[in-house]
């Protein structure tokens, strides 16, 4: 068993864990992107996959080559993670604010950033609107049918209406 695979759905990893999974494939839990001087522009569809299913890893300084993964940094750290945590925060992209966890790591004198998407209790997760809805599957984002999308705000209705009557009932009624 590898480090990582005993530590799979934790929401930390380690700069072992972090080296042991870029020598792997992206799957369904863990998205590498370039992002050297900015945020890429299809960055968002990866949040929307990760919040809309078990949640996962985006690594922003990692390059891809051919099938292999290339370790290149990031230039301006601060300003990528500032901008990505207060956008992700602000509600102005997303449907509903993303709060990850944050970690940086130096790997070869290089910057490497990496934030945990967590699995949202707001589903669906979505960015501009409601078409831009993604869902993880295997190693990519892939874009949400509309039964998915509606299956989502049926699961979320639901959940709504019973944590109201749950708390009807604990207060002796609608108030």
């Amino acid at each position: 068993m590898t480090i990582f695979a005993e530590n799979k759905w934790r929401s930390d990893m380690t700069k072992e864990e972090l080296i042991e999974r870029l020598d792997d494939i992206e799957w369904e839990d863990f998205e590498e992107k370039s992002a050297r001087n900015e945020l890429p522009k299809n960055i968002w569809e990866s949040v929307s996959a990760f919040a809309n299913c078990s949640g996962g890893w985006i690594v922003f300084g990692v390059a891809q080559n051919g099938k292999k993964f290339e370790i290149e940094g990031v230039e301006n750290g601060e300003k990528i993670e500032s901008d990505f945590l207060n956008t992700l925060r602000s509600g102005s992209k997303m449907n509903h604010p993303i709060l990850p966890v944050s970690k940086k790591y130096s790997i070869d004198g290089k910057t490497v950033l990496a934030f945990y998407i967590s699995s949202s209790p707001f589903k669906p997760v979505w960015f501009n609107s409601i078409t831009n809805t993604f869902i993880r599957s295997g190693s990519g984002d892939r874009r949400a049918t509309e039964m998915e999308q509606r299956d989502y705000i049926f699961h979320r209705d639901i959940l709504s209406e019973t944590v109201r009557e749950y708390g009807a009932r604990r207060h002796g009624g609608y108030r």
